[in-house]
């Protein structure tokens, strides 16, 4: 067991199907996410058209937790029962409801197997295992044990749950899965990309990257990992004079760059900068292998395409509320 550091960001990313799909065939890019601007609900959007398809009302959700099951079509998510819940947007409509041993992120669905695969910690505290008091300073730190589990999605079942070494932690913002080698990866707070058996929490590869990374998506097709990095400038020189004041913003001093990285090497294939957006929500991306964009929601909750090879911003979309935890997909 390991002090935790605090997780940075959120995730939970998504990649959009990977199955080739006749060029004349009519699709349309969608967007499930999080609205808390009516009451908690989740949102069905077609960004192609704008049209809002439904809302279903929740109670709440785990920031985090959220997963697209290609095989369903379910958007899921943990609540705050620790009940995961998959249900099909477009309809509102419950597919399945199962109890947890624990507050399960970084999630990820193995649609072939047809698991769900996360990870979640226990906490106990150093001189005094029995407190659950955060407020005892007499208590010491917290302690945590971390778990990586996996879940029969038709069944319920837990089909494996076993403690993991995760030092500090692990972001948030970058986790995904490789179906094809059944490899489960996290970025942990050491900046090591870890690539994990999830069927006995066995850490296989470690990988250093050296540098933070936010809301990545894996695409299988070219074993790239597309993400958000970032670079700063001389504090000097990001200060800029108007009329009435002296000021700067973080767009003068922080630089935003769509990276491919190579996931066997950590090599960085390209490094295109892009469009600050005052910032990008955090645990919001997707890859839209139709027309290679990567999709990222910016401090406006705008939604924007970008060309993976070049960084050009190629579609907008601005939903009528703002949307969290968001997964996009193509409906055919």
């Amino acid at each position: 067991m390991k002090n935790l550091a605090v997780f940075s960001g959120l995730l939970a990313l998504v990649v959009l199907s990977c199955t080739e799909q006749p060029a004349d065939r009519h699709s349309a890019l969608i967007a499930t996410g999080i609205s808390v601007a009516k009451g908690t609900e989740i949102v069905c959007v077609d960004i192609d058209s704008g049209a809002v398809m439904n809302t279903t009302p929740i109670d709440c959700y785990l920031f985090g937790s959220t997963v697209y099951d290609p095989t369903t079509k379910g958007y899921g998510f943990v609540d705050c029962h620790t009940t995961f819940n998959l249900i099909n947007p477009e309809s509102g409509k419950l597919i399945k409801s199962i109890k947890l041993p624990g507050n399960v992120t970084h999630a990820v669905i193995d649609a072939k197997d047809n698991l769900l695969i996360g990870r979640y910690a226990t906490m106990i505290y150093e001189e005094d295992p029995d407190t659950i008091d955060t407020k005892s300073a007499k208590a010491g730190p917290p302690i945590y044990t971390h778990y990586i589990i996996r879940v029969n999605l038709s069944t319920g079942a837990i089909v494996s749950n076993n403690e993991i070494d995760l030092g500090d932690g692990a972001y948030a913002t970058t986790y995904y899965y490789n179906e094809k080698e059944k490899h489960y990866v996290l970025y942990r707070a050491d900046k090591y990309l870890i690539t994990i058996n999830p069927a006995t929490a066995e850490i296989i590869k470690e990988l250093y990257i050296g540098k933070t990374l936010s809301n990545s998506v894996y695409n299988p097709v070219n074993n790239t990992l597309i993400c958000l990095s970032y670079s700063t400038v001389d504090m000097s020189q990001a200060y800029s004079y108007s009329a009435d004041s002296l000021s700067y913003s973080t767009d003068d001093y922080i630089r935003t760059y769509l990276t491919v990285i190579n996931h066997e090497t950590g090599a960085v294939i390209s490094n295109n900068l892009i469009e600050s957006g005052g910032g990008y929500q955090a645990n919001i991306a997707g890859y839209d292998r139709e027309n290679n964009w990567y999709i990222a929601v910016n401090s406006k909750f705008e939604v924007v395409c970008f060309d993976v090879s070049t960084g050009e911003v190629k579609k907008r979309y601005i939903p009528e509320d703002p949307m969290k935890d968001m997964k996009f997909w193509r409906r055919y």
